[in-house]
């Protein structure tokens, strides 16, 4: 959790300059292996559980996703 809240920080921070709305919370996650993780900002990565490209994953609570 105290790693969420850094990212979070260190991603408003980064954007604060040309911060246009506000920083919204996402979930990335592996296709390959489920692997899901709470991001604040664009960086995606690689998982670290089984290497594959990781991806937004839809809002659960958005019918539209």
């Amino acid at each position: 959790m105290f790693d969420q809240v850094v990212e979070v920080s260190e991603a408003f921070r980064q954007s604060a300059a040309q911060m246009q709305g506000s920083l919204r919370m996402a979930m990335k996650g592996c296709p390959e292996c489920g692997t899901s993780h709470m991001i604040a900002s664009p960086g995606l990565g690689i998982c670290a559980d089984c290497g594959s490209s990781l991806r937004v994953l839809p809002d659960p609570q958005d019918p539209h996703a």
